[in-house]
Order: C-alpha cells, then sequence, then structure tokens
C-alpha cells in the first residue's frame, strides 16, 4: 500500500503548480552571499523588473544578519536602463580601485559606495526613514552581484 502511495503523491502534488510567464517576472541579473567566519551572514541580489508604461526599474535586495532584524530584506528600487546599470558597475569596480567615496543619486536616493576597510572591498549605503541601510562586498562579489565573470586580470588589476 505504501508503495501504491508514495506513486500517486507526484500526481497530486502536480495539481498545485501553475506557470508563471516571465514578462511578470523581470530578470534577475545577479546574487553574491555574504559570509563571515565561515557561515553565511546574508546576500545581495540584483534584478531587472518589468517595463511600467515603457520604463525601466532595477531591484537591489539585501540582508545581513549583523544588523538586519530576522527575516528583514532591505528593497531599494529605481528607475534605470540597462547602460545605467553598467555604469553603476563601473562606478563599484573605480571605487575598489581607487579608494575614494563615489557619492550617487538614484532617482530620490543619496547613495555612497565607500571604501571599507578591507582592501578589496566597498559598502553600498543609504539613509531610509532615518535609518542607515548598507552592505559591503567584495571586489568578486561585485562582478557576481552584476552578472559579469570574474577573470584573472581584474584580479591581477585588483579590478
Amino acid at each position: 500500500m505504501k508503495k501504491f502511495f508514495l506513486f500517486l503523491l507526484p500526481i497530486f502534488t502536480y495539481a498545485q503548480i501553475t506557470k508563471a510567464y516571465n514578462d511578470n517576472l523581470g530578470e534577475h541579473i545577479g546574487l553574491h552571499i555574504i559570509y563571515f567566519l565561515g557561515r553565511v551572514n546574508g546576500g545581495v541580489s540584483l534584478g531587472k523588473l518589468p517595463d511600467v508604461n515603457g520604463r525601466e526599474y532595477h531591484q537591489l535586495i539585501w540582508t545581513n544578519s549583523d544588523y538586519d532584524k530576522e527575516e528583514e530584506r532591505i528593497i531599494l528600487t529605481f528607475q534605470s536602463t540597462s547602460d545605467d546599470i553598467n555604469d553603476l558597475f563601473e562606478l563599484f569596480k573605480k571605487a575598489v580601485k581607487t579608494q575614494k567615496t563615489k557619492i550617487i543619486k538614484l532617482e530620490d536616493k543619496v547613495i555612497t559606495i565607500m571604501p571599507s576597510s578591507t582592501k578589496n572591498e566597498v559598502t553600498f549605503h543609504y539613509e531610509s526613514d532615518g535609518v542607515n541601510k548598507y552592505f559591503y562586498i567584495s571586489s568578486i562579489g561585485i562582478f557576481e552581484l552584476f552578472g559579469k565573470t570574474w577573470n584573472r586580470i581584474e584580479k591581477k588589476h585588483k579590478i
């Protein structure tokens, strides 16, 4: 009887699956998992949302268990083109390479990308409702976040 029940289980569970169309989901660009002392501490992802009235939007979502509440996710949505995202990628790389702070504006939000105390790492920071929201990301993590391939040339030149 157990074997018969296990055979029917996939048939019953399949009926709960529905198809989602890509137009409604947007596009995942990249993901960087944050590790600290050998454990997963959080992560940051970048995605392109579906166009709204002919405008492109992107979204950063991140969490870090060191300073976020449990199950809290920071979501930063902003209007931008794919070229703007490539410029943002270059800005991250430049902040690592030059070790100088970069300040930009994403819609009405002031964003600071600054070198952290750890070599080859930057902090992405903005203020939301009077609370500082930020994440740290390494050189390799920048490439992961923007869906780019890390290669030896970047490593040799330190981005």
